[in-house]
């Protein structure tokens, strides 16, 4: 007889890191498969207000953009690894988000306690679909990145939950990348707060304050906070006064934003859980608490938002499909009804970007055949409150764009004031301020085409208000096209003019935008 068959350590290793060797593989071979996405026209005008500031531009001030300069602060450093490594900075994102997504997925799968191997890659495949592939239509957006941040977050602060020491350094990473996520947006704090309520009730013994994560949370936090105030102060003082006065536009109907699909996927989720539990308690998986808290959190950010708009939903439904996910691993699952109910609402968030895609600009038929002819280099002037029909077109065709705003998104607010009201004051000035910088970005930049959009049924304004007769109010505007400019046969949804003069010299004026006319 022979004594038991001792393994050398490096087979030992080998078995016991195989499913995060496959793992490394898939992600990957995902990269390479993701490269070439089209990416949603948001992401573009970031990475576009980026190049801007890298060429010396103040972002409040030469741009006008709504939202808090973390997100475009971010792009920054990623354009210019991207210049150093001479690849596309769009492509080096794809990379990135793939790889922080890849990176998540497996710390959800070592800190969830996953017993076998197989069903440590298959959460971690399961993670790293619902954070990454799920979300494509979207793919870069804000709530993407944080869903990608909180999963990982939403692993760590289960593991606590059960007292089972963490390496320090691992903490102190995830609390920094969800440090980043959570400050994207302002309504996404609540995530944090919540997991740490849930943590003190669960677990009150071993709860601490001080820890890793919390530490990095944190000290990202106060430093965020000092950095806008002292670089960023016009977005306080110039950019929440507009989005006060007109913001409001874009928000949609109860109806429009509960009668969606994901809606349906969230409520026959919830309902699972309802008829199935397993979602809290003591005796619930803690990695499945945290991830529906993570869900509830940015439900929260959906529904305060008022938009209806799909990447809104974004980390919603990652959560809650992969809090499904893990509730269908656990041994009481094991019956033959409750798994066939949740394997097919599984495969409803599962099969979302197979059946949405990647991004589509459904714009792009009528304006590409307008762009089409201009020359590289050549500025443009949209006027719309959609940023669609500019955007990711005119870098797509190496166009310049002179404006300070990334879209006129005033005007469906402007339109219910004047069409449906009331008009407060501060509406007022703000329609004659945006009238005044187009006619100044007009002169400025003498662009070659102008184009106002004209369609009849726009899902924010009343269909009677007529955009091209708002700018034209000004008879300065009026003047400048009747001497430079020839009105061409108008499109489905747009009025086109094209210059028929030369540009005029390049201005001196004290008012116009540094990079009027540039790219």
């Amino acid at each position: 007889m022979t004594g038991p068959q001792i393994q050398p350590p490096a087979a030992v290793a080998a078995a016991r890191y195989l499913p995060e060797a496959i793992f490394a593989v898939i992600v990957a071979a995902a990269m390479i498969f993701l490269y070439d996405i089209p990416l949603t026209h948001d992401v573009v005008w970031q990475f576009w207000i980026a190049r801007q500031m890298m060429n010396g531009a103040t972002l409040y001030r030469d741009v006008w953009e709504i939202n808090p300069p973390l997100w475009f602060w971010s792009a920054v450093p990623i354009r210019s690894v991207a210049a150093w490594l001479s690849m596309p900075p769009l492509r080096l994102l794809i990379v990135c988000i793939t790889a922080l997504g890849g990176l998540s997925a497996l710390v959800a799968g070592r800190l969830s306690a996953t017993g076998s191997p197989t069903g440590r890659l298959t959460l971690m495949l399961m993670s790293f679909w619902l954070m990454v592939i799920g979300p494509l239509y979207d793919f870069g957006q804000r709530e993407h990145i944080a869903l990608i941040c909180s999963v990982a977050y939403a692993a760590l602060i289960a593991r606590r939950s059960t007292g089972v020491p963490i390496q320090p350094c691992l903490a102190l990473l995830v609390g920094i990348a969800a440090a980043y996520g959570f400050a994207l947006k302002h309504y996404f704090a609540i995530v944090p707060v919540m997991l740490e309520l849930w943590l003190v009730t669960r677990s009150r013994s071993l709860w601490r304050p001080i820890r890793p994560e919390i530490i990095a949370i944190g000290i990202f936090a106060v430093v965020y906070a000092i950095t806008v105030i002292a670089f960023a102060p016009a977005f306080f003082t110039d950019n929440l006064p507009m989005v006060r006065a007109a913001y409001h536009g874009f928000e949609s109907s109860w109806a429009m934003i509960l009668l969606r699909p994901w809606i349906v996927i969230w409520t026959l989720i919830a309902a699972f859980f309802l008829t199935f539990g397993g979602a809290f308690g003591k005796k619930a998986n803690p990695f499945v608490s945290t991830l529906l808290l993570v869900a509830i959190g940015y439900g929260f950010s959906y529904f305060m938002q008022r938009k209806g708009w799909l990447y809104h939903s974004v980390p919603v439904t990652g959560a809650v499909g992969l809090a499904l996910g893990v509730r269908l691993g656990m041994a009481d699952m094991r019956r033959l009804i409750p798994t066939v109910i949740g394997l097919f609402m599984l495969a409803l968030p599962v099969l979302m970007p197979v059946r949405i895609g990647p991004y589509f600009n459904f714009f792009r038929g009528d304006i590409d055949l307008v762009l089409s002819t201009l020359p590289k280099g050549r500025p443009v002037f949209i006027a719309s409150g959609e940023p669609m029909w500019g955007w990711p077109t005119v870098e797509d065709h190496g166009l310049a764009w002179p404006s300070r705003l990334y879209a006129y998104w005033m005007i469906p607010a402007i339109a219910h004031g004047e069409v449906i009201g009331p008009n407060p004051a501060p509406l007022r000035e703000l329609a004659k301020r945006i009238q005044a910088e187009a006619a100044l970005e007009i002169r400025c930049s003498s662009p070659a085409l102008i184009l106002f959009e004209r369609r009849a049924n726009y899902v924010y304004q009343p269909a009677s208000f007529d955009v091209r007769g708002f700018f034209l109010r000004r008879a300065d505007i009026r003047q400048y096209l009747a001497a430079n400019y020839r009105e061409w046969r108008p499109t489905r949804w747009l009025y086109v003019y094209r210059r028929v003069t030369p540009p005029d010299p390049r201005p001196t004026h004290p008012g116009c935008p540094r990079f009027a006319g540039g790219s």
